[in-house]
């Protein structure tokens, strides 16, 4: 997000959006959800804590394998926005598994 918005980052949409045309499915960034009343507890403080869930939601849609790589992607990127190694290996892997440009005789 960020810091002076309560909006995701233009790069990060514009990396969903070559993501679903890459993958050839629908994919839409779902605000966070609100927290259920019932289950809201109050902190040792006494003040309630966030009824709202921080965290952005993903619906894909398309077909079951289309969806897959769409969401193996997307938690490709997660990983890079927050800073965990991802590994080459295992994108160059996905890549081959998932490429429509591969043929098996």
């Amino acid at each position: 997000m960020d810091a002076n918005a309560n909006g995701v980052r233009k790069p990060i949409l514009e990396h969903i959006d070559m993501i679903a045309k890459y993958t050839g499915t629908d994919m839409f960034l779902l605000s966070p959800k609100s927290a259920d009343p019932e289950n809201i507890s109050v902190a040792f403080s006494g003040v309630m804590e966030n009824a709202l869930d921080q965290r952005f939601r993903v619906a894909i849609y398309g077909d079951m394998e289309s969806v897959e790589h769409a969401k193996t992607r997307i938690l490709i990127m997660i990983d890079q926005v927050v800073g965990s190694p991802v590994s080459i290996l295992a994108m160059l892997v996905l890549t081959l598994i998932s490429s429509n440009e591969l043929s098996i005789p």
